[in-house]
């Protein structure tokens, strides 16, 4: 395998060919051992300038190609002197300065209303975390447990020390799933946007802290991030659930956090149907999770009667 095809985020075919020849190629990054850096890379200029011709090598000598991760160039941070970073601390990485070239002109003609914002997002949801793997620098809060970031799942493509498998394929391997995780998050940051409008609207709709959704949508980040005095005020989201019936799902504090701002009522912990409902005193109430964060019934006058007694709990 020395090519694949891949769709983009616009959902166009592009194919990248790994080219045995420094002077057939419009692209050149470094050989050896692939890293999250280089890889989501690629899948960043893929998505600006289509198919790409690339080599990979240590030493650059062909100055036509667009040059990234190798040979000190305008897209490399591995130079001596290269010292630049983001507010917050992060160093950049040839991902993050590929990102940071390229990435409005990516994010154009997506359905998304502040671009700058969305840019933003990106960078932190996706490339911050390479970059910081990429320099080496660590988090303050490193649990016990290994994080299998985009990075680590990334660098697992590489062939172990007994694994006769072409690099070439395994790099080719790698940029295909980056490219996945890379179309499928920005997927699911541009359908959030498009919920934000629905969203807000029902936040100043929202009385006594309860948020009333038609349907299932991304609700917890925007509710944190609104401007809206009312935001503050919302304690449980009731939304009709997939399995049938409805929600009711306790807010967080904070987003991704799994501390919640009011808990449903102690005696309702990890009890279902009939005893719940003789418990609640609420009649088509099925379920109640034992860490009391989401409860379950059959209708909507029903998850508002949850709520309600919850907030008085």
């Amino acid at each position: 395998m020395e090519k694949i095809s891949l769709k983009n985020i616009y959902n166009e075919e592009v194919e990248i060919e790994i080219v045995d020849n420094e002077k057939d190629a419009d692209f050149i990054t470094h050989s050896g051992t692939f890293h999250a850096d280089e890889v989501m890379a690629t899948v960043i200029l893929l998505n600006k300038f289509g198919s790409m011709k690339l080599f990979r090598t240590s030493l650059v000598s062909n100055n036509n190609a667009f040059v990234y991760d190798v040979g000190f160039g305008k897209f490399d941070h591995h130079g001596i002197d290269f010292d630049e970073k983001r507010d917050n601390g992060i160093k950049y990485a040839s991902c993050g300065l590929v990102w940071k070239a390229f990435g409005l002109d990516i994010i154009s003609n997506l359905k998304v209303e502040n671009k700058n914002a969305f840019f933003d997002t990106i960078d932190k949801n996706i490339i911050m975390d390479i970059d910081r793997d990429d320099n080496g620098q660590t988090l303050n809060n490193v649990p016990e447990i290994k994080l299998q970031n985009i990075p680590s799942l990334i660098a697992s493509f590489n062939p172990s020390w007994d694994d006769l498998s072409s690099e070439t394929d395994c790099f080719l391997n790698a940029v295909s799933f980056a490219n996945t995780v890379f179309n499928n998050i920005v997927k699911n940051m541009v359908s959030k946007e498009s919920a934000r409008k629905i969203i807000e609207k029902n936040i100043e709709e929202s009385k006594n802290g309860i948020l009333i959704l038609d349907n299932y949508m991304p609700w917890k980040d925007i509710v944190l991030t609104s401007k809206n005095p009312k935001a503050s005020e919302i304690l449980y989201a009731i939304f009709p659930s997939k399995r049938g019936g409805y929600n009711v799902v306790a807010a967080p504090v904070s987003s991704g956090s799994f501390a919640i701002k009011k808990k449903f009522p102690e005696s309702w912990a990890g009890k279902e149907n009939e005893e719940l409902q003789k418990i609640s005193g609420v009649d088509t109430i099925t379920f109640c999770h034992k860490n009391l964060f989401i409860c379950a019934c059959k209708t909507l006058e029903d998850a508002i009667k949850i709520a309600k007694i919850s907030l008085k709990n």
